[in-house]
């Protein structure tokens, strides 16, 4: 009986280990920027009359302490110096079993997926999906070129990333909270850069029917988009919905980047544990199996 007891407490304890272990907080990712892409940079947020250090170019222990901070007003721009959308730069997250690589989007990108974005944009904002439908095809090429134009899509500043070896993955890209102004002032100046009188005549009211349509909606949010290929499963990740981060960068005399939060996360697939009662089951059947050959061990 007390030799009983005793493997039955063995394995209690055994199983309580294991569910212990499997309760344990999931280690985050480690990081790696390509060193052939040196075009990135890290937004120190430093509140100083010296500018010198408000930028950290292609600093790779910069870049990934502003990635995983927990601090929004320190972030990572890619492709910071051309912002011409012509290249992709990125990094590299790996944690456990799982690799997220994560880039810039290039205008080639963008084209395969263009019209899923823009669905999504209308879809976001009724208003606009209507005076969408109503407009010339001038006035609706003009309209999508101002609202890329305002987003800027090929340079995303990424303020947090983080993977575990569950395969969760969050982000968190900073922008703007309200791009009304800016669509608005794009949209003025293509229909002022017309050099023909008629254009402007067939064009203008129709734009000042999309502009007070515009200023229906309450603020006009799109965030950059990033290139997230999460072991090998490739997506393009954008959001129409952000939230007020509560600062604005420090060098912008508009007081408008960075203004706005835009978050986006998946879940992962943690690893299966046994029940308890179920590791005992099984302790308990090898238990039976390892007597049964000792006892035909002794009858041998």
């Amino acid at each position: 009986m007390a030799t009983s007891l005793k493997k039955l407490l063995i394995g209690t304890s055994v199983a309580v280990g294991i569910s212990a272990t499997a309760s344990l907080p999931a280690k985050a990712a480690s990081f790696d920027f390509n060193n052939s892409e040196t075009n990135y940079a890290t937004y120190t947020h430093n509140n100083s009359n010296n500018n010198s250090n408000l930028w950290i170019k292609s600093n790779e222990a910069a870049a990934i302490s502003a990635l995983t901070d927990g601090n929004l007003q320190t972030n990572v721009e890619l492709n910071y110096t051309n912002e011409t959308n012509s290249s992709s730069v990125g990094f590299t997250a790996t944690a456990g079993k799982h690799t997220a690589k994560v880039s810039s989007v290039t205008t080639a990108e963008f084209n395969t997926f263009q019209g899923e974005w823009l669905n999504g944009l209308l879809n976001a904002y009724q208003p606009l999906k209507n005076v969408w439908n109503s407009s010339s095809a001038l006035v609706q090429s003009a309209a999508l070129e101002a609202f890329k134009s305002s987003v800027g899509f090929g340079d995303p500043n990424i303020g947090e990333f983080s993977l575990d070896e569950t395969g969760a993955v969050s982000m968190k890209t900073l922008g703007f909270l309200d791009l009304k102004p800016r669509v608005n002032s794009i949209l003025d100046a293509a229909v002022n850069g017309l050099s023909s009188p008629m254009a402007k005549v067939y064009l203008a009211p129709q734009v000042n029917s999309f502009k007070a349509v515009l200023g229906q909606i309450d603020q006009l949010q799109i965030s950059e988009i990033v290139k997230v290929e999460l072991d090998g499963v490739s997506e393009y990740v954008y959001s129409f919905n952000a939230t007020d981060s509560g600062f604005v960068a420090w060098d912008d005399t508009a007081g408008k980047s960075y203004s706005g939060v835009y978050s986006w996360s998946k879940a992962g697939t943690p690893a299966a544990v046994p029940e308890p009662s179920t590791i005992l089951g099984l302790m308990a059947i090898g238990g039976l199996f390892g007597a049964a050959k000792r006892n035909a061990n002794k009858k041998a």
